[in-house]
């Protein structure tokens, strides 16, 4: 599911507007008065796309934006429109499954709802348990401090000492807030069994399970209580709006449309096949995809010592098994893999700087300032263009995974338009940087 992009130029994010509005400027020429020149303020809620039942605000957008890895990040801000119209696609996913009717039948609905209520749940403990946090006194840090270095003098603390038993120390306050507010309901409830039917009841909820042949009355017991908490603090956070804050609404969204697009995507796979035939014809105008570059297989020793990697260097070279020499220098994890012919693989690089690399040869190299790895190669290979053969498995799933790539891409077009969405206000999100 674990980052913010300062609009530039005349574009405005008004960190506290609500609304998108116009300013007007009065320009004066020559002992003349023209007319206003209206300058578009971006707001949070200025909307930038929209169609029958969906929205995306400007603050959808940033929240969003903040979610994206660096090189994610780098891509989009360059084309903000392209984040854009995913986001439609997604909310797009989301209201073709919702009214499809297939979100009742992959069970989605309850999927979502159970998530709401664990999340929302946790959510108002949380809250309240931080209302009931005690400051941590100078008195308890001395006493930790005491219980942790009986033989020192806590007068001569140091700064680190002291912020980590602070820490420790809020840590456990938070923990005793929280098991506060579970026992004060606790102590409200009620448990009575009728035949195997056990019932827990408290603050006009009441919820029962019936005890099948074989499972432990303790622990029916103990999960009848947890699914209770979780109901009551989940009716708790309802009273007071959690679920209605805008942020728990674009996470519940955005993890509602990842588990929408994976329904999304069973569906379309349905109408797509592929025959042996297809795969084949795939496969010779597409050899290009299907081509292994030069490969050597090795296995790294480290060790942490320029003097120990010569060591291993000269046991390899005598004709010692590798796996010999690994556990002599505690590598009892060193496994042989393949490494590539290419810039993008440090060690394929490396082995590969001299040539084509013999059966036998050992490399030394650095990394970091005592990390020496000793590199011993056990086969090459050469590369080029594999057989279908070889491959037919796999150039099947590539075959099928660009059918269902055109098919979501036909489908999504069709959303477009079902949904008559349009989008507007992009100079909010254009020139960004």
């Amino acid at each position: 599911m674990k980052r913010a992009l300062l609009l530039t130029f005349f574009f405005l994010l008004s960190a506290c507007g609500t609304q998108s509005s116009v300013s007007e400027k009065t320009e004066v020429s020559k002992g003349k008065t023209l007319q206003p020149v209206r300058e578009k303020v971006c707001s949070p809620d200025t909307v930038l796309a929209e169609g029958k039942g969906l929205r995306i605000t400007l603050s959808d957008y940033k929240y969003v934006e903040k979610l994206l890895s660096n090189k994610s990040k780098a891509f989009f801000s360059a084309h903000p429109e392209e984040l854009l119209r995913r986001m439609v696609n997604r909310r797009l996913v989301i209201k073709y499954v919702e009214d499809s009717g297939l979100a009742d039948k992959y069970g989605l609905n309850k999927e979502i709802e159970a998530f709401k209520k664990d999340y929302l749940s946790r959510l108002y403990v949380s809250r309240e348990a931080a209302k009931r946090l005690k400051p941590v006194t100078d008195e308890e840090i001395v006493k930790r401090f005491k219980e942790l270095f009986p033989k020192k003098d806590p007068s001569k603390m140091s700064k680190g000492d002291k912020e980590f038993i602070r820490n420790e120390l809020r840590v456990k306050h938070y923990d005793e807030a929280v098991a506060s507010i579970y026992g004060e309901v606790e102590k409200k409830l009620k448990f009575s069994k009728k035949g195997n039917l056990l019932t827990v009841s408290c603050c006009g909820i009441e919820l029962s399970h019936k005890i099948k042949k074989g499972e432990d009355e303790k622990f029916v017991k103990n999960r009848l209580k947890e699914d209770f908490f979780k109901e009551y603090f989940y009716r708790k956070a309802l009273k007071i709006g959690l679920d209605k804050n805008p942020q728990f609404r674009r996470m519940l969204t955005e993890y509602f449309a990842t588990k929408a697009i994976d329904v999304f995507r069973k569906e379309l796979e349905k109408g797509i096949t592929v025959s042996p035939e297809e795969v084949k014809a795939f496969y010779q105008q597409n050899r290009d995809k299907f081509f292994m570059p030069d490969r050597v297989k090795a296995v790294i020793i480290l060790v942490d010592s320029k003097k120990k990697a010569e060591e291993v260097k000269k046991l390899l070279e005598s004709g010692k098994p590798w796996q010999e020499v690994a556990r002599r220098f505690a590598n009892f994890r060193a496994q042989p893999r393949f490494y590539f012919k290419d810039t993008k693989d440090p060690v394929g690089a490396l082995l590969f700087a001299e040539g084509k690399p013999k059966k036998g040869k050992v490399v030394i190299a650095q990394f970091g300032d005592k990390t020496f790895a000793t590199i011993y190669v056990l086969d090459y290979v050469p590369g080029g263009v594999l057989s279908y053969e070889r491959v037919k498995k796999y150039a099947g799933i590539v075959l099928k995974r660009e059918k269902l790539k055109e098919a979501e891409e036909k489908k999504l077009k069709e959303l477009w338009k079902k949904y008559d969405v349009k989008l507007e206000n992009l100079d909010c999100i254009k020139g960004s940087s």
